[in-house]
């Protein structure tokens, strides 16, 4: 009995009071400390970006989610070879470190064919032309030469038997045909001809 009343009397005393109450709060002021460091330190935390190259979007999706990373497409284009829909590149690339909650940029190959515009090449040189058609992804050219004033010099270039005008877009890679000036006797012997079919004309 002696002892509660001991206890009782010090509760009662303001100071024991006060004491006590700053026991308390400093109790939850190192409670609430631990909890935001904890936060902090999850928060600076870096994961290892997976790699996603080849991979269909979707898939590629499911595999960052569950790295706590995020993804955007931001670029379709056209590989030759390559599958549609799949991922192409990414960045940060594949091994690096970045916080959780990044955003990982994705490039994709397009779905559809890609369409290239044929430049202006009428007058050209045959090497010249070829070139050019060669950089954008026309391996597939076949030349037929006619009677013209001048070798070597680009007439024109058609697709599927129709001739190309300027800038006019075709499937990259299709086959082109090229026809170019072939001079010389073949030119000479044209011009003679349709003089010899004049002349006959002029007597009949």
């Amino acid at each position: 009995m002696e002892k509660k009343n001991v206890v009782l009397r010090l509760l009662s005393n303001i100071y024991i009071k006060n004491i006590l109450l700053m026991i308390a709060v400093s109790l939850v002021l190192v409670a609430v400390v631990l909890f935001i460091l904890n936060i902090y330190t999850k928060h600076d935390e870096s994961v290892t970006v997976p790699g996603v190259k080849g991979l269909q979007v979707e898939e590629a999706r499911g595999i960052l989610k569950s790295a706590t990373l995020e993804c955007e497409i931001v670029d379709s284009i056209f590989v030759t070879g390559g599958v549609p829909g799949a991922v192409i590149e990414q960045t940060p690339k594949e091994q690096s470190k970045v916080k959780e909650g990044r955003t990982i940029f994705l490039t994709i190959q397009a779905k559809g064919i890609q369409m290239v515009a044929i430049p202006e090449l009428k007058d050209y040189s045959r090497r010249q032309a070829e070139a050019q058609l060669n950089s954008l992804g026309f391996d597939k050219i076949i030349i037929d030469e006619v009677p013209s004033a001048y070798a070597g010099i680009v007439i024109s270039i058609s697709y599927k038997g129709k001739e190309l005008s300027s800038n006019q877009k075709v499937p990259k890679g299709a086959t082109l045909r090229m026809t170019v000036g072939a001079g010389g006797e073949s030119y000479q012997d044209s011009i003679q001809e349709q003089d010899a079919k004049i002349d006959e004309s002029f007597f009949e």
